[in-house]
């Protein structure tokens, strides 16, 4: 009990104990008024009379008083020094980093907190607020459910308060340490840094990537936008699909040859091997991480993964549990491991030639034989998968997840190549990473 230290007005609550984690310029206690609790935040003595930290505790309450949202912590009262807010029985995100990295692992779990932490700061964004101070120790995660609770408003800026009084220097954005301008892309720029945070962060490093893009050009506008690009083994699966219907429109349009060439021929499924170049490289090793190539920045080709030719179903009803990242990890590679042979003989072949020159004339009758070998070599690993039965591995979770993980790597792998086939025609295209290659 420390009510001596409090003025008359604040004495009126019934317990007050000194919480153990304390602010750079506020003492925080946990108090009970009519049998509730609450979090009181205080200025320390050292900066209670100066004029700047108490507009700042002004600018914070204010701010957040007129705020509603169910992951921000809400504002209650101002009373001098100390403010009033709603108590959180929870730990800060630095906490359960430090305690319980293994709850993050769970790709469940991690994509609710990422959801959940923009849309409190999409929220602020879309009432002209910057919150500016974005980091672990001011996220809290609630004991019953561990559901985001975004804190401190302090280093905050709006319309009617510009001025800011601090920053965190590891999540501060480059334009906050040179004292540039500020604007949502500075939150951005922190949410990519507690993103990079987090144990299962390699599954997200390419928003990461443009979350922290030093130019703020270069990051997302939006939360809404970070959103919408964060990874899921579904929506992936879904834009394999959709991608692949325009496959053959956009081989036709941007291979066709300048004049048209009446072609006869018949490519055989099982072409000559011939000497490969060195831009095709495929020795997959099954000890080496191997991300997922989920989006490019360039037109989408992947062709259509047909469904396996016998009629049996790699799926099965749903259980519970999820695949951990090790586990899709492991389910990549030995998928990877049997589509390499098979791509081997009827593939790689066909792209070596394309390479060389040889249906640089026949561009269009091209088309329709690849189509026709990669449907003959995904039935050859669709076989092959349903041979080794790799749900069997994993009981307790969903063989529609595993059979989802395949799909993924197949996917990629196709995607590659059909990008490599149209880098021959036009040199600029981007070539995805080569996913026997990483």
């Amino acid at each position: 009990m420390e009510s001596s230290q409090f003025t008359d007005g604040q004495s009126r609550y019934e317990t007050i104990e000194r919480m153990e984690t304390q602010g750079a310029t506020c003492d925080t206690f946990r108090v009970k008024l009519y049998g509730k609790l609450h979090f009181l935040k205080r200025l320390k003595a050292v900066h209670a009379g100066d004029i700047r930290y108490q507009e700042a505790l002004r600018k914070e309450f204010e701010t957040g008083y007129r705020l509603e949202h169910p992951h921000l912590v809400r504002y209650l009262s101002l009373d001098g020094d100390s403010i009033l807010m709603e108590y959180v029985d929870g730990e800060s995100l630095a906490h359960r980093l430090a305690t319980n990295p293994e709850y993050f692992k769970n790709r469940k779990n991690t994509d609710k907190f990422i959801r959940q932490l923009l849309s409190v700061v999409g929220y602020l964004h879309s009432h002209q607020v910057l919150h500016l101070d974005l980091k672990p120790d001011n996220i809290l995660l609630t004991r019953i459910n561990d559901d985001v609770k975004l804190v401190d408003l302090g280093c905050c800026y709006t319309d009617t308060f510009p001025d800011t009084t601090g920053h965190t220097h590891a999540y501060a954005a480059p334009e906050q340490l040179s004292g540039n301008a500020t604007d949502v892309r500075t939150d951005i720029y922190a949410i990519g840094r507690i993103l990079e945070s987090l144990p299962s962060h390699s599954i997200y490093n390419k928003v990461i990537a443009r979350c922290t893009a030093s130019n703020p050009a270069d990051r997302y506008q939006s939360v809404e936008r970070v959103e919408s690009e964060l990874p899921s083994a579904r929506t992936i699966l879904s834009y394999y699909l959709v991608a692949a219907i325009l496959l053959l429109f956009v081989l036709a349009f941007l291979l066709w040859p300048r004049q048209n060439v009446k072609e006869t021929e018949v490519l055989s499924e099982t072409p000559t091997q011939v000497q490969k170049p060195d831009s095709v490289h495929v020795q997959p090793s099954i000890t080496n991480h191997v991300p997922s190539s989920r989006k490019q920045e360039q037109p989408d080709t992947r062709q259509t993964l047909p469904a396996p030719s016998s009629g049996e179903e790699l799926s099965a009803p749903s259980s519970n549990e999820e695949l951990s990242d090790n586990q899709r990890h492991d389910i990549r590679q030995q998928t990877l491991a049997i589509i390499s042979p098979i791509y081997q003989r009827m593939i790689v072949p066909i792209v070596h030639r394309v390479q060389q020159g040889d249906y640089d004339e026949r561009m269009a009758f091209l088309q329709d034989s690849i189509s026709r070998v990669y449907v003959k070599a995904n039935e050859e690993v669709y076989a092959e998968l349903r041979k080794i039965d790799m749900g069997s591995h994993y009981p307790h979770v969903s063989p529609e997840e595993v059979f989802v993980e395949q799909q993924n790597a197949i996917g990629d792998v196709m995607y590659y190549y059909s990008q490599v086939i149209l880098r021959h025609r036009h040199p600029g295209v981007k070539l995805p990473p080569n996913p026997f290659a990483e």
